[in-house]
């Protein structure tokens, strides 16, 4: 991949597995700001108790492979917002919400405040019109570890 800032679309995907337990598919599919696709990536998540645990599964991984100035493209409200606009509030009250109950799945949100205090990113909500193309293909590369 060249040194150029990119936009990362995420992508996931969930099926049963054996016995009846949920797992997911990640897809990553990376741009430069040119619209030129550069790399595509994607893994298998094997049990997941829901489909907000594999988008911050997702989430983490793309953070994760991202470069400083990186844009990362989500389809999810909740990673999107808990990124840009929760996280701060929830760590100064102790991993609480504002309605005192505990923030679900606060060990992966552990890892999103870990990873973003490492390197500068932007989280962007995608939206069906404009980014329909390159969702459509993180879908894809999620798809196909199921």
């Amino acid at each position: 991949m060249n040194e150029e800032n990119c936009a990362i679309y995420i992508g996931i995907a969930t099926s049963k597995g054996n016995a009846s337990n949920l797992q997911g598919g990640v897809g990553l599919s990376v741009y430069n700001y040119d619209g030129q696709l550069v790399d595509e990536n994607n893994l298998l998540v094997g049990e997941i108790a829901d489909s907000a645990e594999l988008e911050l599964i997702a989430l983490i991984e793309a953070i994760a492979y991202a470069r400083d100035g990186d844009c990362l493209y989500s389809s999810s409200e909740y990673c999107v917002k808990g990124f840009n606009e929760w996280l701060d509030n929830w760590k100064a009250k102790g991993w609480r919400k504002s309605d005192k109950k505990p923030v679900a799945n606060r060990h992966l949100w552990q890892q999103v405040d870990t990873l973003r205090s490492s390197k500068f990113v932007e989280v962007r909500r995608a939206h069906k019109v404009g980014d329909f193309e390159q969702m459509g293909r993180a879908g894809d590369m999620a798809r196909t570890r199921l």
